[in-house]
């Protein structure tokens, strides 16, 4: 028998592959079958050291893995040239042929994996008759496609994480899935091309659930629309809330626009804050692109449901950069509007053409240029320029270091409210790089070039400058080093802290004179003048916190 090993590459040591658990248990009685994970910044050397002493390695394979895993299928042939490749995963589940033209690609599983490699396995060497297997004989490349489709009740009482240590699932983030299929068809999307939903049995549902939230933390959903079935999702949050335990964080993909009112009302009287992480994908609030791409949404309804769940729900919101019909001024509305839901993790993705997905088969349409390596990012188009595109990347970055990264809360909270914040971050990337390398700076380095940028473009603004220099004080755990703004007087902060009953031998403080009022600039985005000290105390172990407003807390 030969000796089998179904591994992959992740993108990160804290992520965990489904598939190949999947695989492994449904045929964990194959005695030579193994499995094991590595991640892409592995040392390759060693990673195909250890797969050279199998017969067959089958890779699970996605966008972010094929180049990594590619270069590994090479150098395990260097080490052992009998050793056979096989591929499967949506990565090479269309336009395979130049994959399979490779020397070291024996084998390509294409679409849904449980019924080929099954037949595979069982029939191997013999596997002109597995269904949707590409392999080569002779030089000749064969093809035997098949509709199949995997009956999902026969997951029925079968746990995929039984194999792990489960002291390590702590540190991990686990994926589960409640369904397949996708009902809508976005045509950027491989999952709009399996319109069929399918559920697995609830009672395994609920028992990978319970195993999840008693040995791991963050437990992601992998359904692509989780709330497609009101009842189903009340049930699941139901018995989320009955068997979690503290520490446990839970992610799901929603469609905003259709969460039944049940829902909603569930979620506002039952859930408590911060245990549910909601991923919503906006993409764009263009209806003309929107229409052109197949997708159907409601950008009111849906801001009204994130309006009304982000006190409760943690909202991750993604938009789309270069979806068709989409110009510069459809972007920058787009990214201002979705902004200002002011959502905890605002993603800005560039349009990737996947294989197999729609938007790539049309691309000569709209004029697209794409890069043709993994992830196939968009290049330029009829709609945007090359060197629009590559300024909305400075945006991006400057995105992810003041905003996802929450270093310039309340100082981007003002901009939108007062300014174009997509202008804002545009000019304050466009500065940033000619001063620093985006993945090489200081936390010191963010505050600086922010407060000389705002200086340079918003002299006028001492609001804004006061904030940032607030959003720098913040940002510590310790009293950091004074900078962009004084204190007052060292005898009157002392005076201060006395009539406030604050100790300074047990804390280190802060205090900033303001000239407006900060507990209604908190609660309402508004600047109210008003002279008052803002105190701010550092305990060492968690990040700074205001003594007085709405920030009273002291941990």
């Amino acid at each position: 028998m030969p000796r089998i090993l179904l591994t992959t590459l992740n993108a990160k040591y804290i992520h965990l592959n489904l598939a190949i658990r999947l695989l492994y248990d449904l045929h964990k009685d194959y005695e030579t079958l193994h499995w094991k994970e590595f991640t892409i910044k592995e040392d390759q050397q060693a990673i195909a050291g250890y797969c050279a002493d199998y017969d067959i390695v089958c890779f699970s394979c996605y966008i972010w893995n094929i180049t990594p895993t590619l270069e590994a299928a090479a150098l395990i042939k260097h080490i052992s040239p009998t050793t056979k490749i096989l591929l499967g995963g949506p990565e090479v589940s269309y336009d395979w042929s130049t994959v399979i033209a490779q020397d070291d690609v024996d084998y390509i599983i294409t679409g849904e994996g449980e019924i080929p490699f099954a037949a595979f396995v069982k029939n191997y060497p013999n596997v002109e008759l597995v269904p949707n297997l590409v392999w080569k004989e002779q030089n000749e490349i064969h093809y035997n496609p098949q509709p199949v489709e995997f009956n999902l009740q026969q997951y029925e009482g079968r746990n995929p994480y039984q194999y792990d240590d489960p002291t390590e699932l702590d540190n991990k983030v686990c994926y589960i899935e409640t369904s397949r299929g996708c009902p809508y068809k976005c045509e950027f999307c491989l999952a709009s091309l399996d319109n069929k939903v399918r559920y697995l049995p609830l009672d395994t549902i609920k028992s990978h659930l319970l195993y999840l939230m008693q040995h791991g933390k963050v437990i992601k959903f992998l359904d692509r629309t989780f709330n497609i079935k009101k009842d189903f999702t009340i049930a699941m949050f139901e018995f989320i809330l009955e068997h979690h335990r503290p520490g446990n964080i839970f992610q799901f993909e929603i469609t905003a626009d259709i969460v039944h009112p049940e829902i909603i009302a569930f979620i506002q009287q039952k859930v408590p804050k911060g245990l549910f992480r909601f991923e919503i994908g906006i993409q764009t609030v263009n209806a003309k692109s929107n229409l052109e791409v197949s997708r159907k949404q409601n950008f009111e309804k849906t801001a009204g449901i994130i309006r009304q769940l982000q006190d409760k729900i943690e909202m991750h919101l993604d938009l789309i950069v270069g979806l068709p019909l989409d110009y510069w001024e459809d972007t920058k509305y787009s990214f201002e509007q979705v902004f200002q839901l002011y959502p905890p993790e605002l993603q800005l993705g560039f349009l990737k053409f996947l294989k197999g997905t729609p938007v790539r088969e049309k691309y000569l349409q709209y004029g697209y240029d794409f890069d043709p390596n993994p992830p196939y990012q968009i290049i330029k188009s009829n709609f945007l320029s090359a060197a629009e595109l590559e300024k909305i990347t400075f945006l991006e970055n400057a995105l992810e270091i003041y905003w996802n990264k929450k270093r310039a809360f309340h100082t981007l909270k003002y901009i939108a409210a007062h300014y174009s914040i997509f202008d804002f971050l545009l000019g304050l990337g466009t500065y940033f790089q000619t001063q620093k390398e985006f993945h090489r700076y200081t936390i010191k380095d963010v505050f600086t070039l922010l407060h000389s940028f705002a200086t340079e473009n918003y002299c006028n603004d001492n609001i804004l400058k006061d904030l940032i220099a607030i959003d720098y004080y913040l940002h510590y755990k310790i009293k950091p080093q004074n900078l962009l703004r004084e204190e007052i007087p060292k005898k009157q902060k002392f005076e201060l802290l006395e009539q406030q009953g604050l100790n300074p031998h047990q804390f280190r403080y802060i205090v900033l004179p303001l000239k407006f009022n900060w507990d209604i600039f908190i609660s309402e985005n508004t600047i109210v003048p008003e002279e008052q000290p803002l105190i701010i105390v550092y305990n060492g172990k968690e990040e700074a916190k205001l003594v007085n407003g709405k920030e009273k807390t002291l941990a």
